[in-house]
């Protein structure tokens, strides 16, 4: 009885301990895969999964650092606020057009290690063509002359954490975050652009889930 006792004792510390080990798979490699956007919240912790999600919200993550995404509503969030967002949020599946399956692309950027905070870079690009994202932003009454290109934005230190199996990845768009935006010159030359204040950007919790389909076909999934 005694042994018994004490093989369960040695089992429960065992356990104990290797659920205390800290994982130190390299951030980066833990980021890389399908992941659908499964709760969203805005800087008063109120839920905002139906806005960002037309019709949902996924992002592939590969290890070449490229980004393929639904994620172009939700960016726009990100970038402009709810109550921007608001004037457009009813046109946005006429704009990001992703039944056709064209999806948005982008790039994050991930120190070595084990690190808690990444850099991503979306291109703003309503689909099909420029000329969606120069309508999006006249409803949004920021239109410039100009503007005909595609825009990046840039969110540096964004605060990324894991649960504990890795299932599920958290951003967090914080104090700490800071943004770019810039479009391209003719020779691919990063140009600052002026069209909206970086300071202005949403303080978002975007939850994702990890997905073990393909992101065509989880898309495809919620048409």
């Amino acid at each position: 009885m005694k042994r018994v006792v004490i093989l369960c004792l040695f089992a429960s510390l065992a356990l104990f301990s290797s659920s205390c080990v800290k994982d130190e798979t390299p951030t980066k490699t833990r980021m890389q895969g399908v992941w659908e956007v499964t709760a969203a919240y805005d800087e008063n912790n109120a839920d905002i999964l139906s806005k960002v999600s037309v019709p949902v919200a996924a992002f592939h993550l590969s290890d070449d650092n490229t980004v393929v995404s639904t994620g172009g509503p939700a960016i726009m969030y990100v970038v402009y606020g709810g109550n921007k967002y608001t004037t457009i949020a009813g046109s946005l599946d006429q704009f990001f057009k992703y039944a056709t399956l064209s999806f948005s692309g982008g790039e994050f950027f991930v120190g070595g290690g084990v690190v808690d905070r990444f850099t991503l870079e979306m291109k703003l690009q309503g689909i099909p063509g420029q000329m969606a994202l120069t309508t999006l932003l006249d409803m949004l009454g920021i239109t410039q002359d100009w503007l005909d290109v595609v825009v990046y934005h840039k969110f540096m230190d964004v605060k990324v954490t894991f649960n504990y199996d890795n299932s599920q990845m958290t951003w967090e768009f914080d104090n700490t975050t800071k943004a770019v935006y810039n479009t391209k010159d003719n020779y691919g030359n990063y140009v600052s652009w002026l069209g909206w204040p970086v300071t202005n950007f949403s303080h978002c919790r975007f939850i994702l889930t990890k997905r073990s389909t393909s992101l065509n076909d989880l898309v495809s999934s919620h048409h």
